[in-house]
């Protein structure tokens, strides 16, 4: 997926993410599935977590 600089993650970014996902190795249909948006996320959208710029930044230090 690629990252949007000025739009939230929404339905159609999560849809892409749901048909593609089984081609990243170890993925199967019961996998969770989280967003990662500078612009942050749609409500509704049925992840298991997101997170923004600053999340990744806490977690790296």
């Amino acid at each position: 997926m690629k990252w949007l600089e000025s739009q939230p993650f929404g339905r159609r970014e999560h849809d892409g993410l749901v048909r593609d996902m089984l081609a990243v190795p170890g993925a199967e249909p019961g996998t969770a599935l989280v967003a990662v948006s500078r612009g942050g996320v749609e409500a509704g959208l049925p992840l298991a977590a997101h997170w923004g710029p600053e999340d990744l930044v806490h977690a790296w230090r």
